[in-house]
């Protein structure tokens, strides 16, 4: 979930001023999206075409290109009904519209070097959009990376947010200690459930033995000095009456998301399939393929980290190779207790790869030269260790995910941790460490940004209307925050003390993880509205780039040296990484730096 170091030639390359960024925007030339006619260059070919159907309007609709040799998918968007798909690689590929309510329609063509290939695609109605509602799109997208939940079934009644969950004392208990985990769809979609349901449910959040995660037993997921025992009895009560046995079927009513065409025509997304091994079992159990968080390497350009949270491996993906069947390799963490360790958190840091276990309760360094591996007990056992962040001086923080009350420190190389006491209830989630190796952090059920200053040994919380999973800062230094429930991005300002907030346009929305790009922008994934969205901190606008499938969610952003942006994706063929180059669709030779 939050993982990443920053060198200090990375900090260099963050630290361009306006007037630099200006000079780069205006040297990089970018194709512009009224062109008619497809350009190629002489090693790789274009797939154009156009996009109709029977009923309803063209707007930017997804076309997406999957190169079946490579396992390499092009997603790019419609203008005025037509496509072009730049820069694919000779091969044979199969061409489909990625829109709910039409019939399944695949073309394949062959494409050539120095040619253009036409594929037009015309789209028949179904006359039924299989996901309407909120809880059933964020919480199947979730399942890219292990979360399994029950969805209300297609013809649920869309309601309001003060419908769906009625305003209530409990409520207001609700939002401030459980949606910042849960969000805005996060509990309707588990009924209907009796009381004892509910019961096993809430309770399960409180006790020390709830394997909320997958986590190993020792810390619960909530305390009573957060919640007491009175208020959780009502929480209960509070969801068995709105969502109990006989209970409506009742989803979220979200915006329409109205695409802009002209902001997505130079869009692609390009997602690697994996090929993976046949996984041992583990404790008894098969593990699965389902993989979390992408770190990309600062020493090898191309080179993609991943944490195989349902595989017990750490995963090295070289997105310049384009061989399907040596382009993946894993890496098996074999540990006494044969179990999943659920990575999750990876970085890379002076040539090695760490990360934090979620359920194994180590810290794990990966030599990639020689495949060793070696892991580090953490001082605090069952609080499953969450994210992890590396500053200048070799030292990686992390949080924990249960309310362990704990920031937590590793030498990597004394060896040795060191953990800092927070306020009670504390459960930890996104962390960062800034240019001047402060380190800053949130926690679920904490309405502030923690910050802590390695020079002076002080800790400071900046106050935010909600809790937030995760955060960033940016190349002016500030820092930002995503609120998983709430629908905003928060900007602290370390000089000023400043803190501000910015609400999205579509309502409801549940703003997940956030990262900045070299001309930063602010990317925001909302799960919801199945999108990336990017903040223009110029303009203050923001634009809904919806993701390459049609359920879909990444629970972590990483930006590497060139500028690019990767994400873990499940796709049509499993959990893969995708990548989104906002200016990345123009013809070779003319390429803007994303």
């Amino acid at each position: 979930m939050e993982t990443r170091t920053m060198s200090r030639q990375r900090q260099a390359r963050f630290s361009m001023t306006p007037a630099a960024v200006a000079l780069l925007a205006a040297v990089l030339l970018v194709w512009p999206a009224s062109t008619a006619v497809a350009q190629t260059s002489q090693t790789s070919g274009v797939i154009a075409g156009s996009v109709t159907a029977d009923q309803g309007v063209v707007r930017a609709f997804r076309v997406k290109a999957r190169d079946t040799v490579h396992r390499i998918s092009y997603t790019v968007y419609t203008v005025a009904g037509r496509y072009q798909i730049f820069n694919l690689p000779p091969s044979t590929y199969d061409v489909q519209v990625i829109e709910d309510g039409f019939e399944p329609l695949v073309k394949t063509t062959t494409v050539s070097a120095g040619n253009t290939a036409t594929v037009d695609l015309a789209l028949t109605s179904t006359g039924v959009v299989s996901v309407s509602g909120a809880a059933a799109g964020a919480a199947a997208g979730q399942e890219n990376y292990g979360r399994r939940a029950r969805l209300n079934p297609a013809g649920a009644r869309l309601v309001s947010f003060d419908e769906l969950y009625p305003p209530h004392p409990t409520r207001e208990i609700m939002l401030r200690s459980c949606f910042g985990c849960h969000g805005p769809a996060g509990f309707h979609n588990r009924g209907p459930m009796n009381a004892a349901g509910w019961q096993r449910a809430v309770h399960k959040m409180f006790d020390v033995d709830g394997r909320v995660a997958n986590m190993n037993a020792g810390v619960a997921q909530i305390t009573y000095d957060t919640v007491s025992r009175e208020e959780e009895t009502a929480i209960i009560q509070y969801l068995t009456e709105n969502f109990g046995p006989g209970s409506e079927k009742r989803d979220l009513l979200l915006d329409p998301l109205v695409r802009d065409e002209q902001a997505l025509s130079q869009a692609v997304y390009v997602q690697y399939e994996l090929k993976r091994m046949d996984r041992p079992d583990v404790n008894g159990a098969r593990t699965s393929g389902s993989i979390h968080s992408v770190f990309a390497s600062l020493q090898h350009a191309g080179i993609i980290w991943v944490s195989g949270n349902g595989s017990n491996e750490i995963i090295r993906v070289d997105t310049n190779d384009l061989n399907f069947d040596t382009r993946t390799k894993e890496y098996w963490i074999d540990n006494p207790d044969n179990i999943n360790v659920t990575p999750h958190g990876i970085l890379e840091l002076g040539g090695k790869v760490y990360w934090v276990e979620l359920t194994g309760d180590h810290l794990g360094e990966l030599d990639p030269d020689t495949g060793t591996m070696t892991r580090y007990p953490f001082p605090t056992t069952g609080a499953g260790a969450h994210s992890a962040w590396a500053d200048s001086r070799g030292q990686i923080w992390y949080t924990y995910f249960a309310s362990a009350g704990r920031i937590g420190r590793f030498d990597t190389k004394t060896k040795e941790f060191t953990e800092w006491e927070q306020p009670d209830g504390w459960s930890g989630y996104g962390i960062v460490v800034d240019r001047q190796d402060r380190v800053w952090a949130v926690g679920l059920h904490t309405h502030a940004t923690r910050m802590y200053n390695q020079e002076t040994q002080e800790w400071t919380s900046y106050p935010m209307t909600n809790p937030a999973r995760r955060l960033t800062w940016d190349a002016n230094g500030k820092i930002w925050a995503a609120h998983y429930y709430g629908n905003t991005i928060t900007m602290i300002d370390p000089v000023t003390d400043e803190v501000t907030s910015y609400e999205l346009p579509l309502k409801d929305g549940n703003p997940y993880d956030i990262w900045f790009d070299n001309d930063n922008n602010l990317w925001i994934e909302n799960g919801i509205y199945n999108s990336m969205v990017k903040f223009d901190q110029t303009t203050k606008e923001f634009t809904y780039f919806p993701f390459p499938e049609l359920r879909a969610h990444t629970p972590k952003l990483d930006l590497d040296p060139a500028g690019v942006m990767w994400f873990t994706l499940r796709n049509s063929s499993g959990p893969g990484i995708a990548t989104l180059k906002p200016k990345g669709n123009v013809p070779a030779g003319r390429s803007a730096a994303q």
